[in-house]
């Protein structure tokens, strides 16, 4: 063996991380492009916005109409939020009015342009049930007002399937998310490894938080593209092994694929800097980022993206009012300043955000002007496919101990399932719908499987 050949073998072991970082397929794939490039034609994006913690939806929409049961149930302890404090929101239904909290005003006016929804009451469900069958003991989801089990159910953990997946995953298996001649998944996070990125087939790609991707160096100078050649070179020799030969593959196509990424990410873009201007948030850096690379869709050759973002902090269990202020605040900017890039972009009907998160909070306050875990909660989607200024699914009724309270502190019973929410996302995306099944599990169980807030 020459020492050529020893120093290739060890830069395709040192180099490994480069190919499971998700930047090419399943190495079963062994870098055969499995169909040509994709087009931007026909492009839609999905990008989940997950927040961590569980987001107190009871202060993140309130009726003004109705304001007593909020009242008696919050603004007594000095957590709840004045009644002229909301920002008013009107409905087309229920033919009520209502607030959304005063950090979120700038998705006020996206709501009244229609291109914003309330999902209303969501939450994880095997079937429907009652505040009756509950407590009789039907069957609900397991480990229930549990961080860690519910935030992978709301990921689309299936319980006791032989491989873990997740729904956006398993949307991206069954649309042809990505471009494979590229080795371009169609599932990004810009939040780390989750469970909701990750299909049956489907590989994430992960970026890290600096912005870099794939070899460390700067290509664009001398010392990096010779750096950067000189790899490719090696890894062009010695093909007379047919396993080292595909692993050399793989890796030439993970090197590739990672420049047309970072061009796309650090491609000069003014729309996208005025949009986000003075939006200074770690959920604002992310969504830029995902607009850069919505905006690169055509060098990418993806027709079909999914993305994941996130922020945590919203287990607010005391000091709620000032901790889910600051935090609805940059959450509000940087998802109306999303909308603006894409407004700018022309991209505004093919892609919808939503949110997702671990379960609501408890309607009762506790003893340090807090909340604790609850169950249903209402979820944002925005975008120019969504038929918005409304909301879908039943407003639960906010009464402690009442016909939605799965006990006696507010925790409302989800009248609208996961299953049903994601599913009207996934068939806007392009699932078949005699495959919204295997993506979701449970949506035999409900009558309705299409909400009705895209177009």
């Amino acid at each position: 063996m020459t020492g050529f050949d020893t120093t290739r073998r060890r830069l395709l072991v040192g180099a490994g991380g480069l190919a499971a970082s998700g930047l090419v397929p399943r190495l079963a794939h062994l870098a055969t492009p499995q169909a040509a490039a994709q087009t931007a034609n026909d492009y839609k994006a999905l990008v989940c916005v997950f927040l961590y913690g569980g987001a107190d939806s009871n202060d993140m929409v309130v009726p003004i109409d109705d304001y007593g049961p909020y009242a008696d149930a919050r603004r007594r302890t000095g957590m709840g939020l004045a009644q002229d404090e909301l920002v008013p929101i009107a409905p087309t239904s229920p033919a009520r009015r209502y607030g959304l909290h005063p950090a979120l005003g700038d998705l006020a006016p996206l709501f009244a342009a229609k291109k914003l929804a309330v999902a209303c009451n969501v939450g994880t469900l095997v079937q429907p049930i009652t505040r009756t069958q509950y407590l009789a003991g039907a069957k609900a989801p397991r480990n229930l007002f549990s961080h860690s089990d519910q935030q992978l159910q709301w990921q689309g953990l299936v319980p006791g399937s032989l491989f873990n997946s997740g729904w956006g995953g398993r949307v991206a298996d069954r649309t042809g998310a990505g471009n494979t001649e590229l080795g371009i998944p169609g599932v990004i996070s810009l939040d780390g490894d989750a469970l909701f990125t990750i299909g049956e087939s489907t590989v994430p790609l992960a970026l890290p938080g600096d912005g870099g991707n794939g070899l460390a160096g700067d290509l664009d100078s001398p010392w990096g593209r010779l750096r950067f050649d000189a790899m490719r070179r090696i890894l062009a020799a010695d093909r007379s092994n047919l396993i080292v030969a595909k692993a050399a593959d793989t890796m030439d196509l993970a090197l590739r694929s990672a420049e047309q990424v970072n061009r796309a990410l650090n491609a000069d873009l003014p729309a996208i800097d005025t949009a986000f201007e003075g939006v200074w948030s770690d959920i604002g850096n992310q969504l830029r980022r995902v607009a850069t690379l919505v905006a690169g869709r055509g060098a990418l050759g993806v027709r079909r993206h999914l993305f994941f973002t996130a922020m945590g902090g919203y287990d607010t269990h005391s000091s709620q009012r000032g901790e889910i202020w600051w935090r609805l605040d940059q959450l509000g900017t940087a998802l109306a300043a999303f909308q603006r890039a894409l407004d700018a972009l022309g991209v505004a009907a093919q892609v919808t955000t939503f949110t997702l998160t671990d379960f609501s909070r408890t309607f009762r306050v506790n003893a340090n002007d807090g909340t604790d875990h609850a169950w249903g909660g209402h979820q944002f989607v925005m975008g120019g496919a969504v038929k918005g200024g409304t909301f879908y699914g039943r407003f639960p009724t906010l009464v402690v101990g009442g016909p939605d309270d799965a006990g006696d502190e507010g925790q409302w019973i989800p009248t609208t399932s996961l299953d049903q929410y994601g599913a009207t996302l996934a068939r806007w995306f392009g699932v078949p719908p005699a495959e919204l099944g295997q993506v979701f599990p449970n949506l035999a169980a409900f009558q309705t499987t299409d909400l009705g807030f895209l177009a």
